[in-house]
């Protein structure tokens, strides 16, 4: 089985030789994640310039900060944190963050976000995702695919962890009304 993006490991000489400022090991560690890396941040900042960006500054820092890596982890698992920090810093350099209300906060501990099956009546996740705010988008993507729980979240935007509650509860309220005008059309259109 050929494994890809992040879910492929490099060997420990290979990352012990970067540590020693081996060039053509570095270079290795950019072919094996650069792919998976620039997805990573597209789906979050949805900005292929800003994406390619991103990569690049992920790389170098990479290359300054690789003999803090103490094999604790994998070693993708390392790169794709320093990947989501790098777009998410770039996300918010580019934008303001919109302020989360306490009612809000209460808002989603009263409700089930996942009632009616309306994620099964989508039929387009990326036009989906296309209509959230990029923070709306990025929340949603580091909680559901790649796993970060909320204080990781609210941490790598250096705000609380009902930031990540509240705007993730934004994105699927959002995903949800989108979802509904969906099922309207189309039996509209029937």
């Amino acid at each position: 089985m050929n494994k890809n993006g992040f879910s492929q490991e490099l060997s420990s000489a290979l990352i012990k030789r970067a540590k020693a400022n081996d060039i053509k090991a570095f270079e290795d560690i950019y072919r094996t994640y650069s792919s998976a890396a620039y997805t990573l941040a597209l789906r979050i900042c949805r900005d292929s310039m800003l994406a390619q960006d991103v990569v690049q500054n992920a790389f170098i820092r990479i290359m300054k900060v690789i003999k803090q890596y103490r094999g604790e982890g994998s070693f993708a698992g390392w790169i794709r944190r320093i990947i989501v920090n790098e777009t998410i810093n770039a996300v918010r350099q580019k934008k303001k963050v919109q302020l989360v209300t306490t009612e809000e906060v209460g808002e989603l501990e009263s409700r089930d976000l996942f009632d009616d099956n309306w994620l099964n009546s989508c039929r387009d996740l990326e036009y989906l995702l296309a209509k959230l705010s990029d923070e709306q988008r990025a929340v949603l993507l580091l909680h559901e695919l790649e796993g970060y729980n909320h204080r990781e979240i609210g941490k790598l935007y250096e705000k609380s962890e009902s930031f990540s509650k509240v705007t993730l509860c934004r994105a699927y309220k959002k995903l949800k009304e989108i979802a509904k005008r969906q099922e309207v059309e189309y039996a509209l259109n029937r």
